[in-house]
């Protein structure tokens, strides 16, 4: 029905030095401590996976299990953390900025699936167009 990426982006204070960046490099992101979701998550295996060639060992401050937890320790100055775009805990508080990781293997795949053989109710089907066309715009979710 629909594939497509959501880019994770990196959550910090408004106050942060790397607030003024349009962009995040991974070099930014090796030099801070960061907040990463606890190993087992798919938003972790992506950052993992994305960090495994970088030229240092990252910083890792705090493993979260859940999102929220990820922003508050943020906002209480303990790293930045990486999070998908989509992700309504990415604007949740005032006070933190987002940017986008200026490197493709921030990426977390979406899809949309249904069996073949079924056909979706009518409220099911305006949703799935109403998020296909958020998702095809760029927009986020949240």
């Amino acid at each position: 029905m629909y594939s497509g990426v959501d880019r994770l982006v990196a959550v910090f204070p408004m106050d942060h030095p790397h607030a003024r960046r349009q962009h995040i490099g991974l070099d930014h992101l090796l030099s801070e401590p960061l907040v990463l979701m606890v190993q087992g998550t798919s938003v972790r295996a992506i950052v993992d996976a994305a960090l495994a060639n970088a030229s240092s060992t990252p910083d890792i401050s705090c493993e979260p299990t859940y999102m929220m937890t990820a922003v508050a320790m943020v906002r209480s100055g303990l790293g930045i953390t990486i999070l998908p775009s989509n992700a309504r805990e990415v604007r949740a508080e005032p006070g933190l900025v987002v940017r986008p990781i200026a490197d493709e293997a921030f990426v977390c795949p979406i899809a949309l699936v249904k069996m073949r053989s079924r056909t979706l109710p009518p409220v099911t089907e305006r949703f799935v167009s109403a998020l296909r066309r958020k998702l095809n715009d760029g927009t986020t979710l949240a």
